[in-house]
């Protein structure tokens, strides 16, 4: 299954669009697609976790293939909720 995604606002800053993401976790590891063609940058802070630290990666998947404009995340628990501010093209 797919983690639950939502992108909750769109803007621009300077020469980077920027993606508000809410995401749930649903498994151990799971991809987040971020609607972005490359992801520069993101921060990922909880909203609701048991999980003290996840293991991120941008711009490839858990299997380790590349996959631009995705944000892949491991280590978390079903249920987890993340915020995730992603800056791209």
């Amino acid at each position: 299954m797919a983690y639950s995604v939502s992108v909750t606002k769109k803007s621009v800053f300077g020469d980077q669009r920027v993606h508000f993401v809410s995401a749930v976790a649903d498994a151990a590891e799971g991809e987040i697609t971020t609607g972005l063609d490359f992801v520069e940058h993101f921060n990922i802070s909880p909203k609701s976790a048991t999980t003290a630290a996840v293991k991120t990666f941008k711009n490839v998947l858990t299997s380790g293939t590349a996959s631009v404009g995705t944000i892949s995340i491991s280590g978390a628990v079903s249920g987890d909720e993340f915020y995730l501010v992603v800056y791209g093209r």
